[in-house]
């Protein structure tokens, strides 16, 4: 490859990602700061100001961006302060990180067609149920199917561009009707905004940039909110009682999960989801859930300031002063001494 292409990709990626760390690190300090005053779908707007400037192709420098005071922090360096078999060697290792990512997330693909091929249909109380909760809403683009399956250990939208909502064997037998209409209301609101394609996206952009820590971080409260909203949004559905849904919560997510839980699946359980850090917020969102609460005013102002912030460049700096050279003057030394006329 071109020696000049292999340059301007390479320091393209690592700026990119660089400037998105340096963004990630204000959105997880406002995020501390400002969790109450936020709901899930601002913080998940908030969060994606660092993805959109892993791509942002413009350069608009203003006296109030984030990166005026990261700049004079970082050495003066370039694409070419490294020499091209350097570059090579970021290339190759870059290429391998993502081959990986690449090769586990097809992996989970597969496992997770292979669970939709070998499910069941589900009784007759189970599809009437879902049905209602379907029709009870915003329509969905398209009729997703409801089956059982005994790879899974909670409810759970499976697949990418045609989920199918799988439950796990027996799941229903322990639990009222009203109940399972609570965890069908959460993941008909997974369906409902795109989530199987969201996640499909953030996989995406975790296989490009896997060496960054700060966006896998990124990327792991993004699933985190993304559960709040929909439990948010199955809490706003009419006839429906917190308590009753944070107990089914805590109900559902009592067992231990055993199995990995793919990427490409969206449910109550998962690797970071179930967590008792997360499993803590979802339980505190629902108690101080409000139907009148209105969070926009906090969340617009917010998300303005920090892309005004972190979606800007820094002003050029002023150059730095030349040595002024003076007849009889080195830089660095003292004048020399006039040297007398010779008689």
């Amino acid at each position: 490859m071109n020696p000049e292409i292999v340059r301007a990709l390479g320091w393209g990626l690592v700026t990119a990602s660089a400037q998105a760390a340096a963004l990630g690190c204000l959105v997880l300090a406002v995020r501390s700061v400002l969790r109450g005053h936020l709901s899930p779908d601002w913080r998940l707007a908030l969060g994606s100001l660092v993805l959109v400037r892993l791509f942002w192709p413009w350069q608009v420098s203003t006296p109030v961006s984030l990166f005026n005071v990261t700049a004079p922090l970082m050495a003066p360096v370039s694409a070419w302060s490294l020499p091209l078999d350097g570059w090579n060697l970021i290339g190759s290792v870059w290429c391998a990180g993502v081959a990986i990512r690449v090769a586990a997330a097809l992996r989970d693909g597969l496992r997770v067609r292979r669970w939709i091929a070998q499910s069941r249909p589900v009784d007759d109380r189970l599809s009437g149920i879902w049905s209602r909760v379907v029709d009870g809403g915003p329509r969905l683009g398209r009729r997703v199917p409801i089956r059982q399956s005994s790879a899974v250990e909670g409810p759970c939208v499976a697949g990418v561009f045609r989920p199918c909502l799988l439950l796990p064997d027996g799941w229903a037998d322990h639990l009222s009707e009203a109940e399972i209409r609570l965890v069908l209301l959460h993941e008909a609101a997974h369906l409902r905004r795109g989530d199987p394609l969201w996640n499909a996206l953030l996989e995406s952009l975790h296989a490009l940039h896997w060496f960054n820590p700060v966006v896998t971080r990124i990327l792991m409260r993004l699933r985190e909110d993304r559960e709040e909203a929909c439990d948010l949004h199955a809490l706003s559905t009419p006839e429906v009682d917190r308590l009753q849904y944070g107990r089914v919560l805590l109900k559902c997510l009592e067992r231990p999960t055993a199995v990995a839980v793919p990427v490409a699946v969206c449910g109550w359980r998962g690797r970071t989801t179930a967590a008792p850090r997360s499993l803590a917020h979802r339980v505190e969102a629902i108690a101080r859930f409000c139907p009148s609460r209105r969070t926009w005013l906090a969340g617009a102002c917010t998300v303005l300031a920090v892309a005004l912030l972190g979606l800007t460049d820094h002003e050029p700096l002023p150059p730095h002063p030349v040595w002024r050279l003076q007849p009889g003057t080195v830089p660095g030394f003292l004048p020399f001494p006039a040297v007398p006329p010779s008689a």
